[in-house]
């Protein structure tokens, strides 16, 4: 038996080293910068960084525009995956899973090209609005930015989602809905009562991949304005590359950590509310 576990341990040790590596020797140092100051006479100053940071205008304004972004875009990318996997549980329609998972597979810049053919000045929803008499609209400009890269992360990411919530749903017990529908003949009534506790699992674990997918739009941000976005759409990733090209490391690390906190506190809200719902 102990002969077992060394073999075992053996097998287990590649990856225990790797992640020494790469996942707490990187933390360890990041968290040695956020409590210092200076690079050759490096000096601790406690929490003095994060005070510091938490005062800054650009960090402010990446910090609400993301947790703006996050807290409407997953939320709707979510509940809207869950009722088109519900529709297809019904068989109400049908979608080949390629399709579903294509606008994830679409290079970043093939992407942008073709949203721009959509939403461009000279794009397809503009020729419908001219066509009915209104004027055009920069899709792209300040105003209308943050609701248009929503957009294109709600459509990149539903057909994704769905695939999840399919799985999860094939696995329910059919005879929970023929049960329950010979009591009740609100439909409404068992999606709250019997879907929703049944895959609120699922539902968190697609809030999570919904919330790493939504910082992931920074790819898509960064091909339409480069380095001068919108001010709605100035991101907590443009604040962290800011700070890496000017090797400002404390300031990066400390912003670094800020944002594993703010996630954190999104992930156990999320998982409270549930807790509850159930």
């Amino acid at each position: 038996m102990r002969r077992f576990n060394r073999v075992g341990f053996y097998f287990v040790l590649p990856g225990l080293f790797g992640l020494i590596i790469f996942f707490f020797l990187p933390f360890g140092i990041s968290l040695y910068y956020a409590l210092t100051k200076g690079i050759t006479k490096a000096r601790f100053v406690g929490l003095q960084n994060f005070h510091e940071l938490l005062k800054n205008p650009a960090f402010l304004l990446a910090a609400k525009n993301t947790l703006f972004f996050i807290i409407i875009g997953v939320p709707i990318v979510t509940f809207i995956s869950l009722f088109l996997s519900l529709l297809m549980e019904n068989k109400l329609y049908r979608f080949p899973r390629w399709a579903m998972l294509s606008p994830m597979i679409v290079p970043v810049a093939s992407g942008i090209m073709g949203w721009q053919g959509v939403f461009g000045e000279t794009g397809m929803v503009n020729l419908i609005l001219v066509s009915l008499g209104l004027e055009p609209r920069d899709f792209f400009s300040n105003t209308m930015a943050i609701g248009t890269v929503m957009f294109i992360f709600i459509i990149k990411d539903i057909g994704f989602m769905c695939i999840i919530f399919s799985g999860k749903l094939s696995t329910l017990n059919r005879e929970y809905k023929e049960v329950f529908l010979l009591e009740s003949s609100s439909y409404w009534k068992y999606f709250w009562k019997i879907i929703v506790p049944l895959v609120a699992p699922t539902i968190f674990f697609v809030f999570i991949m919904g919330t790493v997918h939504s910082f992931q739009i920074f790819r898509e941000v960064y091909a339409l304005y480069g380095d001068n976005p919108p001010r709605s759409l100035y991101l907590l990733q443009y604040f962290l590359n800011n700070n890496f090209y000017k090797l400002n490391y404390q300031r990066l690390s400390t912003a670094a950590f800020i944002l594993v906190i703010m996630i954190s506190v999104i992930m156990i809200g999320f998982q409270r509310a549930s807790e509850m719902k159930l």
